[in-house]
């Protein structure tokens, strides 16, 4: 007898292969008489089951875990068709969905190969799109594409690769100039306000201090020419 997830199936002979009513592209297997198992219409097809066949207990394991396997694959790449998703991504979402380590392994190597996972790739395009859209500094790209368990290494190389110091310091000084034009209060007050709106959008306070400190100091000065 043949196990699954905590459920048992029965080697014996097929004597019915039925269309499932709410799902067409899954077939009930009826053993002996009895319903055995649900497997994908596909697996039916390929390994060329009819009434009538003997399947043995090997068989029907084989079956079970190939169909585990196509499962969890096919909810990958519908998880991955609304955007990319990093490895930890994928994993997590197969794991919530009831799926096997194996199945998982399985289905993670298989879109490696594919090319559909690609945490380096990842990480490049998300610090470009943060910067570029989100004005967000290297901090708080770091921080997020942790939570999205991209490695230590690729996230420092995107980071060094896609924003160089310069761009990240005149987005910082334009975002400081913008809005101080709303931030009342005493300078020590101004300042304390526009190193927090820094930090907060991840840029660290040694170079929020820097770039505040230059733009308060050339706003005090073009005051006081006038």
């Amino acid at each position: 007898m043949s196990t699954a997830k905590g459920r048992s199936f029965r080697a014996g002979t097929i004597t019915a292969l039925n269309p499932q009513v709410k799902n067409r592209a899954r077939t009930s297997v009826f053993i002996d008489g009895e319903y055995a198992f649900g497997i994908l219409t596909d697996l039916v097809v390929q390994n060329k089951l009819h009434v009538g066949k003997e399947l043995n207990e090997t068989e029907v394991s084989v079956l079970l875990q190939d169909e585990g396997m196509l499962r969890a694959k096919s909810k990958a790449l519908g998880y991955l068709a609304y955007a990319p998703r990093t490895a930890y991504q994928i994993r997590t979402r197969l794991r919530e969905r009831g799926f096997s380590d194996h199945e998982i392994d399985h289905t993670m190597g298989d879109l490696q190969d594919l090319g559909y996972i690609d945490d380096r790739k990842y990480a490049m395009e998300y610090a470009t799109a943060r910067f570029n859209h989100k004005g967000y500094g290297p901090e708080r790209i770091r921080r997020e594409l942790i939570a999205d368990g991209v490695s230590h290494d690729d996230i420092s190389e995107a980071i060094k690769a896609t924003i160089n110091p310069e761009a990240f310091a005149a987005r910082a000084k334009s975002m400081v100039e913008r809005f101080q034009t709303r931030v009342q209060g005493t300078f020590p007050e101004r300042k304390k306000k526009l190193i927090t709106y820094l930090t907060r959008r991840g840029y660290g306070y040694i170079m929020a201090s820097e770039f505040v400190q230059e733009v308060l100091s050339r706003s005090e000065s073009s005051k006081n020419r006038t």
